[in-house]
């Protein structure tokens, strides 16, 4: 049997193959390049490709959904050519195609309804892109309307919140009850020219001059609004509120003249050397706010105020060899003025001046006439401190009772510290620490004892004591206290021990000149001042817990030399006070009025 002969495919079946594939790479690539157009504009035009999609939608529906027909169709004719071509092969698979399209055009009678198919969804396609790119091209701006009017038109919304805060700012006194913000509507408007946008300032301006119009007119409150709560701005008007502390003390039209006052106070102290430099008091002058018209003031009155006097706390720091009653005398205070005002020691507060220990660096209050604003200078300063060394005593019986040996030199470490120091007419008033750190730690002092007994015991002689004579007229060296052990006492004691509270001053007992101010063990001493006076006498004061007074000091009767402790040879608070002359001890009893 034979088949019947292979049809040899025409040349218009070829065409109508290649033309056929040739529409659908076109149709994917078309709807490929608008996905990417439609998704770029909405990527950089985002807010302003929102209204410029719904613009594309609207004008472009109909051509979309012609499109949308145009291409279920061709996908169809596509997916079928497929099919065909894996089951008879391309040529055979063209031809049938080509022979359906041309059946199709003779069922809608007219071969320009079949090329209408085609053509007008490949129009509404270059219609699309010719949109996008005409939407592409043009330049938007965000057009801003407050309040019913359109103020300006802007780059985008960050402008607009700038505006805002700057309006905030400059209106805050329109409303006392609460922050006043604007708030605005936004739409987006095609740009005619880069003069059209406006900067932050600008819309600002132009939002301000609503609000003030607004002011001005001061329509009524609306009735629901109770009447206690209506703000009454009549009487007000623009001016510069100046302010100290936060209390107003008058409104100027001007500040340019306060402006330089207030420079020229703080002048004299620009050298340089602080790193800030300002008023121990908030000044504020150059905010434009609503106000009576009542507190207008000129000027000279405002300055008349702020370079005058006032009654204010002046601050004085207790210097080394300072007392409450050489204090009290230069400042021409009784003690007890002086004692009743206020005190600090490193930022603690003292609550009994007379009774505490007067410590270098305390700062006392004294009431008088200081100026209304005082300059306040700041700089970074570097303090050094001492860390004293601990003693460790050892009894040893292999050395004879008495006898001490000195095995390691104690010695003090070192402590530095940065702080922000405040300055007020060159007398520092606050400090605040930044940081501390140790920079050498101290080395503890190890003593021995002698505890044993036998032959070899040192044998030390008995002092000479003195016992008649003296004055009577020398000043008791401690703010109270009691005797607790008297000279001999059956033990060779050389002087009196005068039992006090730890920190209780100790008094020069009479005038004369330090002639020996040790620390650390000294001999059993402790911490220890000797002075050494007209009369030949020679006062010793041992164990104290600080010394206020140097070597070379010419001290006066009274004065404050130390405080009470239990430093070197001591079991306990107290004062050792002997009176020497000519390497005989005298009865200190005999020369003190208690």
């Amino acid at each position: 049997m034979s088949g019947k002969p292979e049809r040899r495919i025409s040349a218009a079946e070829s065409v109508g193959e290649m033309v056929c594939h040739t529409c659908e790479l076109a149709l994917r690539s078309v709807l490929t390049l608008a996905r990417s157009a439609a998704a770029s504009v909405r990527r950089s035009s985002a807010p302003l490709g929102r209204d410029a999609l719904n613009f594309a939608k609207n004008t472009a529906g109909a051509p979309l959904r012609v499109i949308k027909t145009g291409k279920e169709s061709i996908s169809e004719n596509c997916s079928r050519f497929r099919r065909r071509s894996k089951i008879f092969g391309i040529r055979k698979a063209a031809v049938m195609q080509w022979r359906e399209h041309r059946l199709a055009v003779k069922r809608k009678g007219s071969p320009l309804a079949s090329a209408l198919d085609i053509l007008f969804p490949a129009a509404s396609v270059c219609f699309l892109v010719a949109c996008v790119n005409n939407v592409m091209a043009t330049d938007y701006g965000v057009a801003v309307e407050y309040d019913g009017t359109q103020v300006g038109v802007v780059s985008g919304e960050e402008v607009l919140g700038e505006a805002q805060c700057v309006v905030a700012d400059r209106v805050k006194y329109y409303d006392v009850e609460s922050d006043y913000y604007v708030t605005a509507a936004l739409t987006i408007t095609p740009l005619t020219s880069e003069a059209a946008v406006i900067d932050e300032a600008a819309l600002a301006e132009n939002m301000e001059g609503i609000i003030s119009e607004k002011y001005e007119e001061k329509p009524p409150a609306p009735e629901a609004v109770p009447e206690e709560e209506i703000i009454d701005f009549e009487g007000k008007t623009k001016a510069y509120a100046v302010r100290v502390d936060g209390e107003l003390i008058g409104a100027v039209e001007s500040y340019d003249q306060i402006e330089n006052v207030l420079e020229n106070i703080k002048k004299p102290y620009d050298s340089g050397e602080y790193q800030e430099i300002c008023f121990d008091k908030d000044v504020e002058y150059d905010l434009e706010e609503y106000v009576d018209e009542n507190s207008i003031v000129s000027e000279s009155i405002i300055l008349r105020t702020l370079t005058g006097v006032e009654s204010a706390p002046e601050y004085y720091e207790v210097q080394p060899g300072d007392n409450l009653w050489n204090i009290a005398e230069d400042k021409g205070m009784t003690l007890d003025e002086l004692s009743s005002c206020y005190a600090t020691y490193n930022g603690k507060v003292i609550d009994d001046l007379e009774h505490e220990v007067l410590r270098v660096g305390t700062l006392i209050q004294l009431e008088s006439e200081v100026p209304y604003l005082q300059v306040e200078c700041k700089k970074e300063q570097t303090f050094r401190k001492e860390i004293p060394y601990e003693s460790i005593t050892i009894e040893d019986p292999t050395l004879p009772v008495g006898q001490v040996i000195i095995d390691t030199e104690g010695q003090n470490g070192e402590q530095r510290s940065r702080a922000l120091v405040t300055y007020r007419e060159g007398t520092a008033v606050r400090k605040r620490t930044l940081e501390t750190m140790t920079v050498n730690e101290p080395v503890s002092e190890i003593i021995r004892v002698g505890t044993g007994t036998g032959e070899g015991q040192i044998n030390y002689s008995a002092p000479e004591f003195i016992t008649e004579g003296g004055t009577g007229d020398y000043f008791w060296p401690v703010d109270g206290g009691y005797i607790s052990a008297h000279q001999g006492d059956g033990r060779g004691h050389k002087g009196i021990d005068i039992a006090a509270p730890y920190g209780t001053p100790i008094y020069a007992a009479e005038a004369g000149t330090v002639i020996d101010a040790g620390t650390g063990w000294n001999g059993g001493y402790g911490n220890c001042i000797i002075i050494e006076h007209e009369d030949g006498n020679v006062s010793v004061y041992a164990h104290q817990a600080e010394l206020a007074a140097e070597f070379g000091d010419v001290v006066e009767k009274g004065q404050l030399i130390g405080y009470v402790g239990s430093t070197g040879d001591s079991t306990g608070n107290h004062l050792h006070f002997e009176i020497r002359k000519d390497g005989k001890y005298y009865d200190p009893e005999l020369y003190v009025a208690q």
